[in-house]
């Protein structure tokens, strides 16, 4: 249906329901504007004939997103652990213990011709007196660092380091069982199977990068090393 539609003395045209509506929507028309059809036998608002404009509110921005302030999880801080480089250094330490056993090695062995693996072992069969001191200063060194451990959780570098091995979360004192054989001998065990055991070593070294810093060794024996 069409409208004539007049504002005050002045006729604005004719126009249908639908422009109208939407005329009053865009504020083309004003409620107070009359209309006029053929159907009505006087003018009339446009309030009276059709429903008050909906006000279209523009659509707002949305809020800020929110900013998380609270502070990143750092498990290594809350538990105390030991960081990477800290337990590389020690590591540098222990093997560096064993200079001395080198050395006197290879003071004993001088005049001998040794080329290869099965020299050196043919060697040691003939003349086992030539390693007595070298094996003396190993056995020793080896029993310092194993009571170390089962006592503080420390070898000799992790002593010097200020680190030491104790239990997961709980930070009991790992001992003998967890901080030599499962942490030693079990990856000792482990890193001399055929084929497979360079690799079970390069992952063991690589779980350094997770987020207790927990290597294989750690995760067998549920250990952890942290700062003493």
């Amino acid at each position: 249906m069409k409208y004539h539609i007049a504002r005050e003395s002045e006729q604005l045209g004719e126009f249908n329901d639908l422009d109208i509506s939407a005329g009053l929507r865009s504020g083309q028309f004003q409620p107070g504007d009359l209309c006029w059809s053929s159907s009505m036998t006087d003018w009339e608002p446009l309030s009276q004939r059709f429903a008050p404009a909906e006000v279209e509110t523009p659509a707002g921005e949305p809020p800020p997103l929110p900013i998380d302030n609270a502070p990143i999880h750092d498990l290594a801080s809350e538990l105390n652990l030991a960081t990477r480089g800290q337990r590389f250094i020690a590591w540098l330490l222990d093997s560096l213990t064993l200079l001395p056993v080198v050395f006197l090695a290879s003071q004993n062995l001088e005049g001998h011709k040794i080329e290869t693996m099965d020299d050196l072992m043919k060697l040691m069969q003939e003349q086992p007196e030539l390693f007595q001191s070298a094996a003396w200063a190993f056995i020793g060194i080896t029993l310092v660092n194993v009571v170390m451990l089962s006592l503080r959780g420390q070898s000799i570098g992790k002593w010097l380091m200020g680190i030491r091995i104790v239990m997961f979360q709980s930070g009991a004192p790992a001992g003998f069982v967890r901080a030599v054989l499962l942490r030693s001998f079990v990856m000792s065990v482990l890193g001399s199977i055929t084929y497979v055991g360079p690799g079970i070593q390069l992952f063991d070294i690589a779980c350094i990068f997770r987020a207790d810093h927990r290597c294989l060794h750690d995760l067998i024996a549920d250990t952890m090393v942290v700062r003493a």
